[in-house]
């Protein structure tokens, strides 16, 4: 991974991955009626970054059932 604002600015930089955070909705993996098995995870997971030039940002993913892809 490499800092964007450090590419733009044409700088070399080490990422430091400062923690994350997820939300806390509940939810009930399944599986359907062939026995396939289902996790639709409706939470938001955030990663916290910063660069050793002091540019910091964060990135957000949601996790995929393999039939929501």
């Amino acid at each position: 991974m490499k800092c964007l604002e450090c590419v733009k600015n044409n700088q070399t930089s080490r990422v430091s991955v400062g923690g994350s955070t997820t939300t806390l909705m509940g939810f009930t993996p399944f599986y359907d009626e062939d026995g396939r098995y289902h996790s639709h995870d409706p939470n938001t997971k955030t990663t916290y970054y910063s660069c050793s030039n002091g540019h910091s940002w964060t990135e957000t993913s949601k996790s995929k059932c393999w039939c929501q892809e």
